[in-house]
Formats: structure tokens, sequence, C-alpha cells
């Protein structure tokens, strides 16, 4: 059974998964597939972040602005480089501060958010955390009712953030006091992941774990409309999983969201009238160029759907529980990374493996972040590589 699995599901199912064999899957991992690469990537710099995740789940990811990179690992290294050469600017560790004096670690979890000249992430302990873009001090910390295990949405002065208690909460950007909290019950089973909350037209859109898309008003988190994304179907709970735990994506005015143990749907983001839905289940981020949507599902098969009408495009299999990222669009590539660390270039237009390289052996967990020419990639041990653009 694979230790990334087993941290990833609740303590009582890892416990019934625990009997199976350590050297055998569940469901055995395609092999690595025979590609004569189209190209070789061009690494332009690398660097490290503390100790990285580990073999903790996590969707903890640097985040850009300007001409800086901004990084961070689950034990509280907090980092900046500049984005063309990779030079360190400067480095704040979190757990040498007094206020994780009562943890073992920050435990950082949340990916980063940069606004406002700040950064802006939460940890597994229930704390949010504000630090200063410019030199990393530590501005404010918060504590709210849950783990953070996404990055937060930042908009109109407000810090949102969705915990795994299933509470949508919203502090002020400058000092952290909560403006308001929105309650939502959880079912007895779920992914150990959330979806990034995103924000549209002074609303905040999130997923839930119940199988629905939710819409507060940012001002106050009056819930405006929630949408059914999945229903649970099956006879135990873990087929009744129905997460709605990756980012939704908004293109002009229709609104897309995908569900683990779901579907893909598309709405109208305004009156949430339904257009289309198809049948691909998972729990990755959707990726899109415009006018196609990608999508990593849950056994690590990759599609192209139009986004006008919900056709497939292409699939390609060749990845099957490689245990891959959510895709990310890079040039005239679309680019996944896996548990191994591998990154494979596709043809957006074909889906066809055209190239693909090991950047580092303690493996990907997380999709790579793309800015101008240059692709940024973490891996679980902590290592940043920044890649051009073929």
């Amino acid at each position: 059974m694979s230790r990334h699995l087993l941290k990833a599901l609740p303590l009582s199912l890892s416990l019934v998964l625990g009997a199976c064999s350590s050297s055998t899957p569940v469901a055995p991992a395609n092999a690595l597939p025979e590609i004569d690469n189209a190209f070789d990537a061009e690494t332009r710099w690398s660097a490290s972040v503390g100790k990285g995740v580990g073999d903790y789940y996590s969707q903890l990811r640097p985040a850009v602005d300007g001409d800086r990179l901004f990084a961070a690992s689950r034990n509280g290294v907090l980092k900046a480089f500049s984005l063309v050469e990779g030079d360190d600017l400067w480095e704040t560790e979190l757990d040498e501060l007094d206020i994780n004096e009562n943890q073992r670690s920050p435990r950082i979890a949340g990916g980063l958010t940069a606004a406002y000249g700040n950064l802006y992430f939460g940890s597994e302990n229930g704390v949010v955390y504000a630090v200063s873009q410019a030199d990393g001090e530590l501005l404010w910390t918060r504590d709210v009712p849950g783990e953070v295990l996404a990055a937060p949405a930042v908009d109109e002065g407000k810090v949102v953030v969705h915990t795994s208690a299933g509470n949508l909460v919203a502090l002020d950007a400058g000092s952290g006091e909560q403006q308001w909290l929105l309650r939502n019950e959880q079912p007895s089973l779920t992914l150990r992941s959330m979806a990034t909350p995103i924000t549209a037209g002074g609303a905040v859109l999130y997923g839930r774990a119940d199988g629905r898309l939710g819409i507060a008003l940012l001002a106050n988190g009056q819930p405006v409309r929630d949408t059914r994304i999945a229903s649970p179907k099956g006879a135990t709970e873990l087929e009744r999983m129905v997460d709605v735990a990756a980012r939704p994506v908004i293109l002009g005015d229709i609104l897309f969201t995908i569900a683990y143990n779901g579907q893909l749907t598309a709405h109208q983001l305004i009156s949430g009238q339904s257009l289309w839905k198809r049948q691909y289940q998972g729990s990755q981020d959707l990726s899109t160029d415009g006018r196609q949507l990608y999508i990593t599902d849950s056994r690590s098969h990759l599609f192209a759907v139009d986004a006008r009408s919900g056709s497939e495009v292409w699939a390609n299999t060749e990845l099957e529980n490689r245990r891959l990222t959510a895709p990310v669009v890079f040039g005239d590539y679309l680019v996944v990374g896996d548990d191994d660390g591998y990154l494979y270039w596709l043809n957006r237009d074909s889906g066809a493996i055209v190239s693909l390289e090991r950047v580092d052996g303690s493996g990907l967990y997380v999709a790579p972040v793309v800015s101008g020419d240059t692709l940024y990639v973490q891996s679980r041990d902590g290592d940043l590589t920044a890649i051009g653009q073929p």
C-alpha cells in the first residue's frame, strides 16, 4: 500500500488498509512509458526549502508575485527567491518563533497566496499566518476552527480559508481579526483535501465535502446558493465520498467543477443553471487554456474536454495509478508530475506524451507553478527547480 495513500486517508480507513501488503499495491501503477524525448528540459536554477513536506499529504505550493517566488516547508521554513536567477532573498523559520512553542511543528499545509505585499497561508494546527513579502517578517497569526489544508482566497481586504471542519472563515487581511464564520456540516468520511476557495463578483465560491459547491457573499459570509455537483452512491462510506476538493474554474460566465466519485459539471455562474455534466471523477485541480479543460482523474488518467460542449477531445491512460499531480498548461504543452518524481510533457491537441524527465527522486506531489516561460517545481524533499519552456 502506498505510504502517501495511507497518510492521505482518515485513521480508521488506514487501519483497515494496513492489512494489505506493503510491497503489493492494491492498484499497481503502470510502468514508465518508453518515450523518445522530443526535447530535453532546460534547468535554469535549483534551490532548497527546508525539509519539504516529506511523506505527508500536502497541498503546499509555491507562489509567484512580481519578480519573486516564495516557497515553504511543512516544518516552517519560508523562503523568497529571485524569479529569474533563483537568488536567496530572505528566510524565515516559523518553528523558532514563540507562537509555535506548544506545537511539535508549524505543519504548514495550505498553499501560499501572495496579495497586498504579503503572503497568507495556513497550517494543520489550525493557524493562519500573514508574512511580509519584503523581508519575511511575521505580521500576524490567527487560530481558526479546523486544519487549513488549502491556500486562502484573498480579496476585498479579506483572507478566506476553508477548514477541514467544513468552516469558511474570513479574516481581515491587515490585522487577522475574524470578520465572519460560515459553518457547514461534514460527512462522516471525507478526503484529506480541501478546495481552494475563489472569489468573483463580490462572492466566494468553495467546494464542500458533501458534494456541493457553495457560494457566499464576501462582505458578510451570507450564503447565496449551493449547487449539487455529486450525490453519494454505493454501499460503503468510501464509495459515498463525493468531496468537491478541486478548485473551481471560471471561464467568462461559466463555472466548472469536478467531484470525487462524482462528475464534471458546467453551470451558469450567475443563475446556477446547469449547462452540461460528464462522468469524470477526481480531486485534483482543473486546468484550462480558455478553450479546453484538462483533468487528472482519480486513476491518474488524463483528459481534455471541450469547455463549450463538454465533449471529450482526447484521453491518455498510459500513466494509470502513477499518482499524478494536477495538470498545468505550459506553452504548447500540458505538464504533469508523478509520485516518482517524473515530469511529463503532453501535446495539448492529442494528449500524446512527447517528453519526460525525472526531476527529483523524492517525488512530486503538487502541480508545478507556471510564470511566463518558466515552470517551477517543488518536490517532497523541498527541492525547487526552475525549468525553461521548450
